[in-house]
């Protein structure tokens, strides 16, 4: 097994009778050696420089003992195809992520192995999922907490799929904890953590605490997938110039810094929930604008299967801030993605049917409301039927059906589980 460089830097402290105090001398602090020997944090080219001065001993050499540059190399190719899968092309990155991750194990790089195998996790489903985030759990087992806490978001994933969405909260939850609780506080992955419990937590209906989740993952999120982006492409052009100028521990620095963003740039599909929590909560305090804000922006960065869902919603905050022709066009456009007999056909007609009530169309509103009310009673939709109901019943009551919108009114609380008569 191979040695972190934290824990290659704690063995050779210790072999020259170094407390961490007088490592760090001068220029860091002891609590910064303590994080680095236990991987909680990545030193920088001139810490690493430092330190191998202070021991005697040449930066590489706690690099490891294999070659720097081929590790590197190895680092770097691990991040290109990382990106193939952001854009879409998984096609072609699998293949190339697995030959990265049996050459990495090749090279006794388990750490790598194990990265490359939550990447193909990520973007398989079903059994070979399943597999990949084991194997993936047993290549990192010896890592440090906060690398080994990589592995829990796709387990969680996978609990998820088995219907063990409590389950999968209760995992993640523990992870978030005691990361905090032994000192591993590293950004990046508590940003994962609070992300995806934001999403399992909305997902259930819990708006506060998936609010909560989401306001500090927010806090902790250093841009949108551009920024991002760019960000990932100026610290690999700056690792691949210190690579050529033999400067390994600058360039180690920077692979590792651009490994934080690839991590937060496949993070941006659970955002997008933290985003449209942010987004309910705003719109229940009355904060429309900043609402509207963050429904565009998690509809720019969901999952495709999570777009139309998202793009209904924003089409009611415009609808609710009178702003018909957007509304209308938001509702035409995602019309053809929304699968009949679904509770999100059921949320569309309610909306549609609001809009031509706003418009004064009240034989197209009737319609659209009616069919919500009876797809969402069908359905079970409880969410919809209460939302759907009054606005059909007045609907009925303006235009002189009197006894069809108390029949409607009476057959919905039924159906919501109060007693007839």
């Amino acid at each position: 097994m191979s040695e972190s460089v934290g824990e290659r830097l704690r063995e050779l402290r210790i072999e020259r009778g170094l407390t961490q105090r007088e490592l760090a001398g001068p220029q860091y602090s002891a609590a910064y050696v303590s994080s680095v020997e236990t991987g909680a944090r990545t030193p920088s080219g001139d810490a690493l420089r430092f330190f191998a001065q202070q021991l005697g001993i040449d930066p590489d050499e706690l690099l490891g003992g294999r070659s720097p540059r081929e590790l590197i190399e190895l680092d770097l190719e691990l991040i290109e195809t990382a990106e193939r899968f952001l854009a879409g092309d998984a096609r072609r990155a699998t293949p190339r992520m697995q030959r990265i991750r049996r050459r990495a194990e090749r090279l006794d790089r388990p750490r790598q192995a194990g990265i490359a195998l939550l990447w193909l996790a990520g973007y398989s489903t079903g059994d070979i999922r399943t597999k990949y985030v084991a194997d993936a759990e047993t290549a990192l087992s010896s890592e440090p907490p906060p690398v080994r806490a990589m592995v829990v978001p796709l387990r969680a994933a996978v609990l998820t799929g088995w219907g063990e969405v409590q389950y999968s909260i209760h995992l993640l939850e523990t992870c978030h904890a005691e990361l905090l609780r032994d000192g591993y506080p590293q950004p990046s992955m508590l940003l994962t953590l609070r992300a995806c419990l934001a999403e399992r937590h909305l997902r259930q209906g819990d708006l506060e605490r998936a609010a909560e989740y989401a306001d500090s993952a927010l806090r902790l999120t250093r841009g949108a997938p551009a920024v991002l982006a760019e960000l990932t492409r100026s610290h690999v052009e700056v690792c691949r110039s210190h690579l050529a100028a033999d400067r390994f521990a600058d360039a180690a620095a920077s692979v590792a810094a651009a490994y934080d963003l690839m991590q937060e740039r496949a993070l941006h599909p659970a955002m997008a929930y933290c985003l449209l929590a942010r987004a309910r909560v705003r719109g229940r305090s009355g904060d429309a604008e900043g609402a509207l804000a963050d429904l565009a922006a998690a509809r720019e960065t969901a999952w495709p299967d999570d777009v139309p869902a998202i793009t209904v919603e924003l089409a009611a905050e415009y609808l609710a801030a009178g702003r018909l022709e957007t509304a209308a066009a938001l509702l035409d456009q995602v019309r053809p993605a929304v699968v009949a007999g679904t509770p999100l056909a059921a949320e569309l007609r309610l909306q549609l049917g609001s809009l031509a009530r706003a418009r004064g169309d009240a034989r197209r509103a009737a319609e659209d409301l009616r069919a919500a009310v009876e797809l969402a009673t069908g359905l079970g939709a409880r969410g919809v039927l209460v939302r759907a109901l009054r606005p059909l019943s007045e609907l009925l009551g303006e235009t002189g059906k009197k006894t069809e919108a108390a029949d409607v009114l009476r057959n919905g609380l039924i159906a919501l589980g109060a007693e007839d008569g």
